[in-house]
């Protein structure tokens, strides 16, 4: 791939992945790979592994059908699920848009995807799909990588665009480690240390966001 855009979204909402329903507070799902079966199955398996507290019980949700452990070790289990395609998936909509799905991560509050698109108009489209399926989406994260043998194109944003507010959010945010993975503190303490509403943070959040995709994209 040439040039491309690194994105990493949060997706808020319903059940949005086969591996999400897995991630309790005790353990956390991490290092997903997915393939589809070939010929004519129509099959994901998506391959996850289970960290948490040696003495914690597994979540209840391994043990139903379609869901095999491959192994495990120390605090660690892998496991395997498979499912039918097309349910609806986050990943299938990334794929399904030509996008490269590279880590996906569930936390308690959302499922974190991160994923390779091909530009910032085929990046808007896919964000809007997903807009359409989720309660919330946030993009955390945006890097723009030139080919190897272009120099680096370097992007200048206006803080002035964000207001004191959008500002003091990002930074307080930023400070809590709510954009650290996994993450060191959820929306209701970032919103708590702000002294606002979860719901008031998430919009500030949002709003600071779209100023900065726009500042990045143009």
């Amino acid at each position: 791939m040439g040039d491309h855009i690194l994105s990493e979204v949060a997706v808020f909402g319903p059940e949005s992945c086969c591996v999400e329903p897995h991630a309790t507070d005790s353990w956390t799902v991490t290092d997903v790979d997915r393939s589809r079966l070939g010929g004519d199955s129509n099959e994901v398996h998506a391959v996850f592994t289970l960290t948490g507290d040696p003495g914690a019980t597994l979540p209840a949700s391994v043990d139903r059908a379609g869901v095999e452990r491959v192994f495990s070790y120390d605090d660690r289990h892998v496991f395997r699920v498979t499912r039918p395609d097309g349910q609806g998936c986050v990943c299938d909509c990334l794929e399904r848009a030509g996008c490269v799905v590279r880590d996906i991560t569930v936390e308690p509050e959302s499922l974190v995807v991160t994923f390779l698109v091909e530009d910032a108009d085929l990046l808007g489209t896919v964000l809007d799909e997903l807009r359409a399926t989720a309660d919330c989406i946030q993009l955390r994260r945006l890097v723009e990588s030139a080919r190897a043998n272009d120099e680096a194109r370097p992007i200048v944003f206006d803080r002035a665009t964000l207001t004191d507010r959008q500002e003091e959010v990002l930074r307080v945010a930023l400070e809590m480690g709510y954009f650290e993975h996994p993450r060191d503190a959820t929306a209701g303490d970032v919103a708590a240390k702000l002294d606002i509403t979860t719901t008031t943070f998430t919009e500030h959040l949002a709003a600071a966001q779209g100023k900065l995709l726009t500042g990045v994209l143009g």
